[in-house]
């Protein structure tokens, strides 16, 4: 579990402790130090004191958090400290949000605008984000702050008390200190009623993550949404399986202007127009009837391949392997410069021997690869012959020999895939 060091954190560790046996569940603790406090080491040694009297394992962990991060500082050190939790080796994370923090959440998304996800605020299990098989618990969400108070009161443990939570700077301070206690003293039980309105928008995001669901298995073809299918769902059902591949892919959502306009101009452009619109976190592409939505690219510079294992490509990476009877024929390689470069335009190609050397631009459109990777796709090059090229080959005249060692480059994208031949 998490375990910070506050009152709430250490009343679950209390729980747990008291339930593993019976549940039959390895326990063990993690203490992030973020070092933004002058009293963070004396936390983490109280953590650690903590653990020890328990008979719990502790990991400690220091993490880095950027001060001048654009997301804000709260932000940064929630993901330094999510990044150290993405590395622990269990099934479960649990976590000691409870009813007041379910209210500060709900009130600080719907305040920033947030849709039903926002509004949703934090469920009660949830996947970890990009770790398959580790999910979130929260296991006191139903809780409330005064409840855990006084169990830790009747018990008589111990706890710290982070004097940042008092700076009302922040805006989950400013709504625990300011806000929220003018609004339970005419709306007393607010924090119950809040949190049970989460529970009723998590209903609401479930069922429209199930309409996506069901508009994808129609509107998507091998991962991309097909323009023709697209089209004819109504604008909100259109945005909202945009928002549904946006976020199945990890990407940061844009706000809902950016969204709207991209809806309209994928489905009003003319069928053979090129589209492409910036997100703000990733771009969108219309290409051939299908839409692709990608990180913004870096664009590579040339470079010099020197016999190394792993190049880096821009936001890529290019890796060499070797082989026989396939790829490069390294004899032809043997002491000669090469370098690789984007393209420049211009460049002809010949990989099948049978065929004449022909318009690389063309050869790419074929294999239909978008206009967007041409730009920034890394071409080998043997003096001033075009030797490789990623998704076509090798040229005929460098290709292996069926016996002798080739070079087996292969070009591997920030989105995982790959492109070896």
């Amino acid at each position: 579990m998490a375990l910070s060091g506050g009152v709430d954190s250490v009343v679950l560790l209390h729980l747990l402790s008291a339930l593993a046996p019976r549940l039959d569940i390895e326990l063990s603790a993690m203490h992030v130090n973020h070092g933004l406090s002058p009293q963070a080491d004396a936390w983490q040694a109280f953590c650690r004191r903590l653990c020890a009297s328990l008979g719990i394992p502790l990991e400690e962990v220091r993490v880095e958090v950027p001060m001048a991060a654009a997301s804000g500082l709260e932000a940064a050190a929630r993901k330094a400290r999510y990044g150290a939790f993405a590395r622990v080796d269990a099934a479960y994370i649990a976590q000691a949000h409870q009813r007041d923090d379910q209210a500060e959440t709900l009130l600080f998304n719907l305040l920033r605008g947030s849709g039903l996800a926002g509004a949703a605020a934090m469920p009660a299990v949830r996947p970890f984000p990009g770790r398959p098989g580790l999910q979130i618990l929260r296991p006191l969400l139903e809780v409330s702050r005064d409840e855990i108070a006084s169990y830790a009161q009747e018990r008589q443990l111990a706890w710290i008390e982070d004097e940042s939570n008092r700076d009302v700077r922040h805006a989950r301070n400013f709504l625990r200190r300011n806000i929220l206690p003018l609004i339970q003293e005419r709306f007393p039980g607010c924090d119950a009623s809040l949190a049970r309105a989460a529970t009723h928008f998590a209903e609401g995001e479930a069922l429209l993550v199930q309409l996506a669901e069901i508009d994808a298995r129609t509107a998507m073809r091998d991962g991309r949404i097909v323009v023709a299918e697209f089209a004819r769902l109504d604008e909100s059902r259109a945005r909202n399986l945009l928002r549904h591949v946006l976020k199945s892919a990890g990407m940061s959502m844009p706000d809902s202007a950016r969204l709207r306009e991209a809806v309209r101009q994928v489905c009003e452009a003319a069928a053979d127009r090129q589209v492409t619109i910036d997100l703000g976190p990733c771009m969108l592409y219309r290409y051939r009837g299908e839409l692709w939505l990608t990180q913004p690219a870096v664009m590579p510079q040339a470079v010099e391949w020197r016999g190394e294992q792993k190049l880096a490509w821009g936001g890529d990476v290019l890796r060499f392997e070797r082989g026989v009877g396939s790829g490069i024929g390294m004899d032809r390689l043997a002491g000669q410069p090469i370098r690789l470069a984007p393209r420049r335009g211009g460049e002809h190609f010949r990989p099948d021997a049978r065929r004449p050397r022909r318009d690389l631009r063309k050869l790419l459109q074929e294999r239909g690869v978008p206009p967007w990777l041409r730009k920034v796709m890394p071409l080998l090059w043997c003096g001033e012959e075009l030797v490789w090229v990623p998704g076509i080959g090798t040229d005929c005249a460098w290709q292996c020999a069926p016996d002798a060692t080739g070079l087996l480059p292969e070009w591997v994208q920030a989105s995982g895939k790959s492109q070896s031949p």
